[in-house]
């Protein structure tokens, strides 16, 4: 268990919602992804998002995806939202960890943005789109999240080192309270990628912990 799980407070979690950043296709499911994170890995992730989703809705606690697509423009068939000079360098290189080139293949409406089947959003749930890194960036998460009055952002999914990260960074410098979880993060990038993204956040960013620890106070809490 990492260090920052000694100071985990359950007392956060009533105004508490989960974030479960682009737990789709493109990264988790080895029969149609692209960038994908290691399949072992991919089960692994999946069946714990699971567990803490059920504990989160038990518990009446927000369930939050944040997915990503790019809109593609319908006359001439151009990406419009990947215009980002490194993603697009990443076309012509392989890379890190991944060992192939970035392909763009997630486009609105395309079978990779899906949220994996085992997790796919119930009713009640809320899903945001974002375009870039950050959940923030031109979305209208922050609106959801001060509609729901949350406090504590609970944060998982990949890729630990972009995604996640950028969604900690940006819920930090909004005064929300961030709690990540190790064991339901990873990385496409490979596992050094994942425990630098972990290491960084325990030192700057929040408190990292372990699912199981947060499934069982919101366990305790839930209506009987």
């Amino acid at each position: 268990m990492s260090a920052g799980a000694r100071e985990f407070d359950p007392s956060w979690l009533p105004r508490s919602a989960l974030l479960l950043v682009d737990m789709n296709r493109s990264h988790l499911d080895h029969s149609i992804g692209h960038l994908l994170v290691e399949e072992k890995e991919a089960a692994r992730i999946i069946e714990r998002a699971a567990q803490v989703r059920d504990a989160f809705s038990a518990g009446g606690r927000p369930v939050i995806f944040v997915r990503t697509h790019h809109r593609q423009d319908a006359r001439s068939g151009e990406i419009v939202d990947n215009k980002n000079p490194f993603w697009m360098a990443q076309h012509s290189r392989a890379i890190p960890g991944l060992g192939k080139q970035r392909k763009s293949l997630a486009v609105e409406g395309a079978p990779v943005t899906q949220i994996v089947a085992a997790l796919a959003p119930r009713p009640g749930d809320f899903t945001v789109f974002k375009h870039r890194y950050s959940p923030f960036d031109n979305t209208d998460l922050e609106l959801l999240l001060r509609n729901l009055h949350i406090e504590t952002l609970v944060i998982a999914g990949v890729n630990t080192n972009n995604c996640v990260l950028c969604s900690c960074f940006e819920a930090f410098n909004r005064d929300y309270r961030v709690v990540v979880l190790e064991d339901v993060c990873a990385s496409m990038n490979g596992p050094e990628y994942h425990a630098a993204a972990i290491k960084l956040i325990a030192a700057a960013l929040g408190w990292v912990v372990h699912s199981d620890e947060v499934i069982a106070c919101l366990l305790e809490r839930a209506p009987a």
